[in-house]
């Protein structure tokens, strides 16, 4: 009888049960880094806060007031906002953490972008968080408070303010990833510069739906955030090209 050879397994290769506890490693020390990085933030708070809503102070008329209704609810405000900072100081461990999650299925000369894939994550990110806050947020809030007339007085309350701010970061810094998830995406073979060329139309329709959907219902606020996302379109476009390309030669 024949005796049959051993196929001899990939080390890089990884059983179902070994991804899902790898990724149950990488959410801890994800989780971990947050929490180290909220120790600072909860210090800091009240400095957070003032940096969150200078952009409506800025915006309100003489005389109004950014108030708080609830005993307990400038308190959470603080926490979150300590959170959410924690969340922001962190990103670069947090991204470096995705790298070491997807460096398995990577080919060696590939896993040499591991210090470009977190600086570009990170980049674009704060790059989008910073758009909104120093751009979006302003000339929002100008536009919505002025049809308060003389007759009404702006009180906002901190709770709905915070979530908004947070809400407006938040997305802004998660959409301007597009380049780079465009970029992974064009090295795995999944999209290329043409498909991306061609469906253009059709994404300028879903650009306009998320920014309907995550920016308050007005047409100002959301065309602000549906350019600089058809910007990212197109440097997407061009990102997957060059890239695609480069894999296929």
């Amino acid at each position: 009888m024949k005796r049959k050879r051993k196929i001899k397994k990939d080390p890089n290769e990884m059983t179902l049960l070994e991804h899902i506890e790898e990724l149950r490693i990488r959410l801890l020390w994800i989780i971990g880094g947050i929490l180290v990085a909220l120790i600072g933030t909860l210090s800091y708070s009240e400095k957070i806060i003032n940096i969150a809503i200078a952009p409506l102070k800025q915006a309100l008329p003489t005389g109004s007031k950014i108030i708080f209704t609830g005993v307990t609810e400038a308190f959470w405000v603080r926490i979150e906002a300590a959170v959410v900072a924690a969340v922001i100081v962190s990103i670069p461990f947090t991204f470096y953490q995705i790298w070491l999650f997807v460096k398995p299925g990577l080919k060696e000369n590939e896993k040499r972008f591991a210090i470009p894939f977190v600086l570009a994550f990170s980049f674009f990110f704060i790059s989008g968080a910073v758009f909104a806050y120093e751009v979006v947020l302003p000339l929002g809030f100008k536009f919505l408070l002025r049809y308060g007339g003389k007759e009404l007085s702006a009180m906002p309350s901190i709770k709905q303010y915070m979530s908004l701010f947070l809400k407006m970061v938040m997305s802004f810094g998660l959409v301007f990833e597009l380049p780079v998830v465009s970029f992974i995406l064009a090295r795995m073979g999944i999209i290329n510069g043409k498909d991306l060329l061609k469906r253009f139309d059709y994404a300028l329709l879903i650009i306009f739906i998320v920014a309907a959907i995550l920016t308050p219902p007005d047409i100002f606020t959301q065309f602000l955030m549906a350019t600089p996302l058809t910007l990212l379109y197109v440097v997407s476009i061009i990102v997957a090209s060059i890239f695609t390309t480069k894999r296929n030669d």
